[in-house]
Formats: structure tokens, C-alpha cells, sequence
């Protein structure tokens, strides 16, 4: 989805992670399009289309599909397989900070993770990423579920902050990665069927 590889193009983890641009035009969309399809195989991927253009979009994980099989860790790999050689020297870094970021929600109550919400920029400020968070939280606050999100900007913060996600641990996946916030959410209980 190109509104994704938009939005992510110079996050900070994304830029620590594929520093050369042309690996990073090659490996993103890949690696974008896997959440994307993971999200779909659950019916969690939410997309804003704006005169048939996808201008937003949301992954999440509902509470049944955490943790990651071996199933679809294998599912990825295979996706990702073709930009492997632009992607190889990033893989070692990448794996210790899923890893670093798997034990930050590992052992929470069931919940609704958000792998990726991204707005093409020429599209943020208008109310999008706000209806793609808003249809999952209404659905989990509906089941009586919380949700969990990692990001790595402080304006990033303050807008989960605003649907009352609260930071749950600061740290640095590795050494040199950037800086990350975990984030939960606890399901609103005056919504809740």
C-alpha cells in the first residue's frame, strides 16, 4: 500500500533499520505489504479510500492472532524473500527489536494489537488515521478488550495519548535503535455491550 510506505518513509525505526534509500524503496513496501496481509487473513485491516485511491490504512492483530504463529512468521518470510538481498544487512537488527518488543506485550490480557496506521501525507491532518484507530477501539472497547501499539515519535505519543492509550515502558529495543513507547489501552467500559 503506498499511503503506508508514504507515512513510514522517515519514521525514525524505519530509517535506523534501511538507512540507504534505495533499500528502503525496495524492502518498506514488502515489509508493509506483510502486516497488511497478516491484518486481512483476520478481517483487521482497515483502509481509507478516498475517489478510489487508498489514502490510509490501519493492521491489527486481534487478540487471537498473537502470538505470531510459526505458520505466519514462515508466510512472512516468504513475502519478504524477494527483497531479502536489500534487506539481508537490517535482518539481524530487525529480529532482536521484534524480539525486544514481542516481551512487551507478551503476557497481557488479550488484546488488539496495531502493527501499522499510516496516512499518506498528503492526506494527514484531515481526520483519517482518526477514523482508522476509532473503528478498532469501538470494536474492542465493544468486546471488552484493550489494545497495545508501539511507536517511536513523541507526536506519535501525544495522539495515541488522545484515545487514551498510556505509555507502559520507554526503551531502546537495541542499543542503537531509536527510541520506542509501548502503549496500552484499556477498553472503555461504558461502551462495552
Amino acid at each position: 500500500m503506498p499511503c503506508l510506505v508514504h507515512a513510514f518513509w522517515d519514521f525514525p525505526e524505519v530509517v535506523h533499520l534501511l538507512p540507504d534509500e534505495g533499500s528502503r524503496r525496495r524492502v518498506l513496501p514488502r515489509y508493509l505489504g506483510s502486516d497488511a496481509r497478516d491484518a486481512a487473513t483476520f478481517g483487521t485491516l482497515h483502509a481509507a479510500i478516498d475517489e478510489g485511491v487508498v489514502v490510509g490504512a490501519a493492521a491489527w492483530v486481534p487478540p487471537q492472532g498473537y502470538p505470531v504463529s510459526k505458520r505466519r512468521k514462515l508466510a512472512e518470510a516468504r513475502h519478504l524473500l524477494p527483497v531479502a538481498p536489500w534487506g539481508f544487512s537490517a535482518l539481524r537488527e530487525a529480529l532482536k527489536g521484534q524480539d525486544a518488543n514481542r516481551r512487551r506485550h507478551a503476557g497481557l490480557p488479550p488484546h488488539f494489537w496495531l502493527r501499522a496506521i499510516g496516512v499518506d501525507p498528503s492526506g494527514q491532518g484531515q481526520g483519517i488515521g482518526t477514523l482508522l484507530l476509532r473503528s478498532m477501539l469501538d470494536r474492542a472497547d465493544d468486546e471488552g478488550r484493550g489494545a497495545f501499539l508501539f511507536t517511536a515519535t513523541t507526536n506519535n505519543v501525544a495522539w495515541y495519548q488522545s484515545f487514551g492509550f498510556k505509555v507502559t515502558s520507554t526503551y531502546h529495543p537495541t542499543p542503537r535503535w531509536p527510541q520506542v513507547w509501548a502503549m496500552r489501552r484499556e477498553p472503555d467500559h461504558q461502551r462495552m455491550a
